[in-house]
């Protein structure tokens, strides 16, 4: 992959996680039922098509658009372009009952509106959000029971992970979201700042953000800069931007290279795999879950890991 196509995946994957607007008028799941059933579906976000195979959707999405990758069903399905460059004429050839996007697709929105299009479009900003939008998303579709399912059952686990780690020491915590990798050298790196859907995944996994700054969402950050705010442990999503898990242990030699930081000395910087580390869909508890074995695995000593 191109260091120019993975800043495109970055912004993409960023894109996802700001989403920073609020729903339409009306649309909350009692307004949902008022509407007919769409049978045809298109999935303008990989959160948004991981919500519809978790409710027994799938059969229904007809359209995904290139990052879609779970579930492997997710595969088969017409592709309609990006999140930032959606392919508007397969969208129409595709004849959708909705088109269901994030609260950022403003442009998107209105576009697919002029067209006759109904659509949906819902925020994930934060773990909130995510389960009002699995609300909203299921109420839409006629399935509100299968909301209550998925959600009841994430919520228990985020409770058992609670009460695990709840007199732990938070460690200082900094999210590698994307870097340049090809090199080696410690370039193009962004981390995720305060006030992001991260920053909210470091606090329930029992951590604490180290780059205390909150007037960044995303910022990049040089090597000195990393020295400076010196985190405790480093999350680095650089794997799953490639999706090439084989990649791990050379990632994390590549932060040898800043050995005056605490995190690199005492061995505490690790390489995640999987996009459920990306998108903020139902899988986020899953990530929340491995974020927090690794910021205690004392915690956790002879607990088996979800799947």
């Amino acid at each position: 992959m191109t260091y120019a196509r993975k800043l495109l995946h970055i912004k993409s994957a960023l894109i996802l996680a700001l989403s920073l607007s609020f729903y339409e008028p009306g649309c909350t799941p009692e307004a949902a039922h008022k509407n007919a059933i769409p049978e045809r579906i298109i999935s303008m976000a990989p959160s948004i098509t991981e919500i519809l195979f978790e409710l027994g959707l799938g059969k229904k999405v007809v359209g995904v658009t290139r990052y879609c990758d779970y579930p492997k069903e997710a595969a088969a399905i017409n592709r309609v372009g990006g999140v930032m460059d959606p392919n508007y004429e397969e969208i129409v050839a595709l004849k959708p009952g909705l088109v269901i996007l994030l609260s950022s697709h403003h442009e998107a929105v209105q576009k697919l509106k002029k067209l006759g299009i109904k659509t949906l479009d819902i925020p994930h900003e934060t773990i909130k959000d995510i389960h009002r939008s699995i609300e909203v998303i299921a109420a839409t579709c006629g399935v509100p029971d299968k909301a209550s399912v998925l959600i009841n059952s994430i919520n228990s686990r985020f409770e058992i992970l609670r009460a695990s780690i709840k007199t732990q020491r938070r460690p200082g915590v900094m999210i590698c979201i994307g870097r340049e990798t090809s090199t080696g050298d410690m370039t193009g790196l962004y981390i995720a700042g305060r006030n992001t859907f991260y920053d909210e995944i470091i606090k329930a996994a029992g951590g604490m953000n180290a780059y205390r700054d909150t007037t960044i969402a995303y910022p990049q950050l040089s090597a000195e800069g990393i020295i400076h705010i010196n985190p405790e442990v480093i999350i680095d999503l650089s794997a799953c931007m490639q999706n090439d898990p084989a990649k791990t242990s050379e990632l994390v030699r590549h932060w040898d290279r800043l050995r005056p930081v605490t995190a690199v000395k005492t061995g505490r910087v690790h390489c995640l795999s999987g996009t459920h580390a990306l998108h903020p869909g139902p899988r986020y508890v899953q990530f929340l879950e491995e974020l927090a074995r690794l910021l205690h695995p004392e915690a956790f000593k002879g607990d088996r890991v979800h799947e």
